[in-house]
């Protein structure tokens, strides 16, 4: 079989059927079994990728946006994804029949009273004016909801723990000199607050006051969650170890007062031989300075809460 003919120069997928007209390419040529037709008007490279995951959402984000009219902008899941905040993995997946899963369809927004899209592979959102704060994207240059408009649309998607750890992830603050900026401020999602009357409004009033600037992760932010729930006082996020003006280590969550720190060990600690050895270190040194530590895994958090709540307790009586 003949090898396709080149696309023009500056024609890379994924591009719009129409720009390619423009250019002259052939309809034979936009036919071609190497491109790969994600939307209507859209073609792309014939990617043999699973179409699930924050990768794919990304993905599609950047095809369909080959498409998108002026009014359009990407919101509430799609959007949290763009922007980098933490999801339970079951958000990037739709069910279909039975236990079939199937891609989630990209939420692409409009502003009230434009009408929202119909495409296949895509959930039309139709948002009221005053709801809808829009931005570009800085690393993909998409028309985005802000990250603390985002936080709210998520009130209708999310548990309480998760619309708190999205908070948590938005308004985080640098700790380290190589982290970046927050994504927004704890006025910013006072002000998605109180924007108006919008669906899920009663459990961003419950999430917004259990909003820290100083968590890391999303399981750091579910099990000082679990803290409070346990009836435990609610705990330090991500204390500073230092010497002299040396930043030495961050404690997940911490009892200063106590001694008593609490570390979360997420799984890629055990795959990654380097950082398995930089956690022995970092334990042996922070043991040398007086800390007892707690390390708690997936486990501990998700199925076995109330060993967990005993080991803090056992720890907490110990150094007081």
């Amino acid at each position: 079989m003949p090898q396709p003919t080149p696309l023009p120069p500056g024609l890379a997928p994924p591009f719009a059927v129409a720009t390619a007209r423009r250019l002259g390419v052939p309809e034979a040529r936009l036919r071609r079994k190497d491109l790969a037709r994600p939307f209507h008007g859209v073609r792309s490279i014939d990617l043999d990728a699973p179409d699930n995951g924050e990768e794919s959402i990304v993905r599609r984000a950047i095809e369909y946006s080959r498409r998108m009219r002026e009014e359009e902008f990407f919101s509430h899941v799609t959007a949290a994804i763009l922007w980098g905040l933490p999801l339970p993995p079951q958000r990037m997946l739709t069910r279909s029949r039975g236990d079939a899963t199937m891609p989630r369809p990209l939420d692409v927004a409009v502003r009230l009273p434009a009408r929202a899209g119909r495409a296949r592979g895509i959930r039309g959102r139709s948002i009221s004016p005053h709801l809808a704060e829009v931005c570009t994207h800085p690393a993909t240059g998409l028309r985005v909801s802000t990250p603390a408009a985002v936080w709210a649309e998520l009130a209708t998607e999310l548990a309480l723990e998760d619309l708190i750890a999205v908070g948590d992830a938005t308004v985080r603050e640098p700790m380290w000199e190589t982290d970046a900026a927050a994504l927004a401020s704890v006025a910013d999602l006072d002000r998605a607050l109180g924007a108006g009357r919008r669906l899920g409004v009663d459990r961003l009033r419950a999430a917004r006051p259990l909003v820290r600037t100083r968590s890391r992760s999303r399981p750091e932010t579910h099990l000082r969650l679990a803290f409070v729930e346990a009836g435990l006082p609610e705990p330090e996020c991500n204390w500073p170890v230092a010497e002299g003006d040396r930043l030495l280590a961050l404690l997940d969550l911490a009892y200063p007062g106590a001694g008593a720190c609490f570390e979360y060990e997420g799984e890629h600690h055990l795959r990654d031989p380097e950082q398995w050895a930089r956690d022995i270190r970092r334990h042996e040194m922070l043991v040398e300075r007086g800390w007892r530590i707690v390390r708690v895994t997936k486990d501990d958090l998700y199925r076995h809460r109330e060993e967990l709540f005993t080991r803090i307790r056992l720890a907490v009586a110990a150094r007081c």
